[in-house]
């Protein structure tokens, strides 16, 4: 613990207390790397294998591939800074946690600064274990004050500090001010929180800053009607309250994770005066294992992104078509999971629906529906299938028993294969491109 303590304190002192100014900065952000220790797989076994097949992230190229971007970022892309957003390690496990802070030790050694917010698994969740053959038993997990320690010169060690939770507030380019907000294990901010984040970007905008935040849990429903069938699970509560005071307070963006699908977008506050664009990045362990690289300008007036991917691996030429494979496989069997305990005709649960799914699950990790032929294909698909789902169950016994009704369907899939946001609400509705976006900064 000693050593955990007095790692990199040098460096503390340089992150966030003091800022530099640039010709213009280069920033990668990444987010849901999950990264699993070596110690933690014993021996290989049912209990691993097991975790491995029903899991749609690819722990067991977790470590494998933050190597190979922390490589990749001290020796080719050289970026000024590298933002991640939340769940760095695959269950908390305090192993993990110590993986990640040595690796990003060794970036900031070759000049590179890091900021990162947790995520919900670094807090612990009961997966945080070591698998041994037929068996698991748990690990132990990083909590808040140790989450503090490991990362004190990855944004935690900034003098802006709320005090209730790992949320902090710095400057690392002059007139640039970044808000990592800790969103904890369910995606919500208590009033003490988020009135300080509004405080502080308030405050850095009447001081003539430009002010961007990062948090795990998004803030805009990226699929319109997510949240109504999976709550905290994919955006954070009480979003539209928060996507209204960040607004309000002058943030002109948000970098999110959580989701481990890429897509941009923008909504605005409650009387559509003012716009906020969330960013929301894939998992690096997802297909297509994204990441994003953002241009700011010397004067701070504009924010330049573009979308990058791991395609290739050491030893897989073809790594992109077995991430997808991954992907496809797991939508598969969750779907097919699901829909056969319902009382649908067979053919119709376990093939069509899950085919449907998983195709329909690519198009969107892919992103950019809205230019995509596939994703047009897929919609004509969907449409006939309502249309048969509506004559074999009318009443859609199924839906009312989850709360849903069939226009909930409807308007999820339309708006995640059309790749609009907000989808049929009057003056909210947008499309956002995925893969490149120029954004004005804001200022008063």
């Amino acid at each position: 613990m000693t050593a955990l303590l007095n790692r990199g304190i040098m460096a503390a002192a340089l992150l966030c207390l003091t800022s530099v100014t640039l010709a213009q900065t280069k920033i990668i952000v990444m987010t849901d790397t999950h990264v699993m220790a070596p110690e933690l797989l014993i021996n290989d076994g049912p209990a691993w294998q097991n975790n491995v097949d029903n899991d749609r992230k690819m722990i067991d190229y977790s470590r494998l591939l933050f190597d190979l971007m922390i490589e990749r970022l001290k020796n080719d892309i050289r970026p000024d800074w590298v933002f991640i957003t939340g769940d760095l390690t695959k269950d908390g496990e305090l192993l993990s946690h110590n993986y990640v802070a040595d690796k990003l030790e060794e970036l900031l050694h070759a000049g590179i600064h890091t900021l990162i917010v947790p995520g919900n698994h670094d807090y612990g969740t009961g997966n945080a274990v070591y698998y041994d053959g037929e068996r698991r038993r748990p690990a132990e997990r990083a909590n808040g004050q140790l989450m503090d320690s490991l990362y004190a010169h990855f944004g935690m060690s900034s003098a802006d500090r709320e005090p209730t939770t790992l949320t902090y507030a710095c400057e690392p380019v002059a007139g640039l001010t970044v808000i990592g907000i800790d969103s904890g294990t369910r995606g919500e901010l208590s009033a003490t929180t988020l009135d300080w984040v509004c405080d502080k970007a308030q405050k850095a905008i009447h001081a003539g800053k430009r002010v961007i935040a990062l948090m795990h849990h998004p803030i805009i429903p990226h699929i319109t009607g997510i949240d109504k069938m999976t709550g905290p699970r994919t955006v954070a509560k009480d979003h539209e309250t928060i996507r209204n005071r960040l607004t309000d307070a002058g943030v002109s963006a948000i970098f999110t994770g959580h989701f481990h699908i890429g897509d941009m977008a923008k909504d605005y506050n409650e009387n559509l005066t003012d716009s906020i664009y969330d960013i929301s990045t894939g998992s690096l362990i997802s297909y297509p294992c994204e990441y994003r690289e953002v241009t700011i300008n010397k004067e701070l007036t504009e924010m330049q992104i573009s979308t990058h991917h791991i395609t290739t691996l050491p030893d897989d030429p073809n790594f992109e078509k077995t991430s997808k494979n991954r992907l496809k496989k797991s939508i598969k069997r969750i779907v097919k999971g699901r829909t056969g305990k319902a009382k649908f005709p067979k053919n119709l649960a376990t093939n069509k629906i899950a085919n449907f799914v998983a195709k329909a699950a690519v198009v969107h990790a892919e992103g950019n529906e809205h230019k995509s032929s596939k994703a047009k294909r897929r919609n004509a698909t969907f449409n006939r299938m309502v249309k048969v789902a509506n004559l074999l169950m009318p009443n859609n016994k199924m839906l009312k028993r989850h709360g849903l009704t069939m226009n909930d369907i409807k308007t999820l899939v339309h708006s995640m294969l059309k790749n609009k946001t907000s989808y049929g609400i009057d003056g909210r509705e947008n499309v956002t491109d995925d893969q490149q976006l120029t954004i004005r900064l804001k200022n008063l």
